[in-house]
């Protein structure tokens, strides 16, 4: 997630000082290629060719840079949405990888135990599934809270499995 908070930083900072680099982002070549990079870092996810690290880092990145290059246009000039999600996703990410993922292998038996809890209910819901979901509401701009909502939970369960995946180590 260092690089999804990197880059969600960054796309703020391009909005915030209007950088002319962002009529760049809205060129459908840009944006599609942004999208298809998505697809590929899921399908190497899923058939294991990268770690869960780098395939969620990754897929994110390239998710919020189609997202806002698509949507973009779609919407009138000055829509909070683009200026307030990206923080939100840095502040979301931040939260899950200082505050979970960093701190994991100093967990207590009882918090361990109660992340392997919450794996197992969650098992069904796997961050491939969340990250197919995100790329569907990509293609739904009409619903404008879909993808924040989607890649909500996409950085809350991918900050799940890694966790386990660390104590799983331990």
């Amino acid at each position: 997630m260092p690089v999804f908070i990197a880059c969600s930083l960054i796309l703020t900072t391009l909005i915030e000082t209007h950088n002319p680099v962002l009529p760049l982002l809205n060129l459908e070549a840009v944006w599609m290629s942004a999208a298809a990079i998505a697809a590929i870092f899921l399908l190497a996810g899923g058939f294991k060719r990268l770690s869960s690290a780098v395939w969620q880092d990754g897929f994110a990145c390239a998710s919020l840079w189609a997202w806002y290059g698509y949507w973009k246009p779609l919407f009138s000039e000055g829509s909070p949405q683009f200026s307030v999600f990206p923080v939100y996703f840095a502040l979301l990410a931040a939260l899950m990888l200082f505050g979970f993922i960093n701190r994991s292998p100093r967990f207590d038996w009882e918090s361990q135990e109660t992340f392997r809890y919450f794996e197992t209910y969650l098992s069904r819901v796997t961050p491939g599934l969340i990250a197919a979901l995100v790329l569907v509401c990509l293609a739904l701009p009409e619903h404008y809270l879909s993808f924040p909502l989607a890649m909500t939970f996409f950085i809350i369960r991918s900050a799940f499995q890694r966790c386990i995946e660390i104590i799983d180590r331990l």
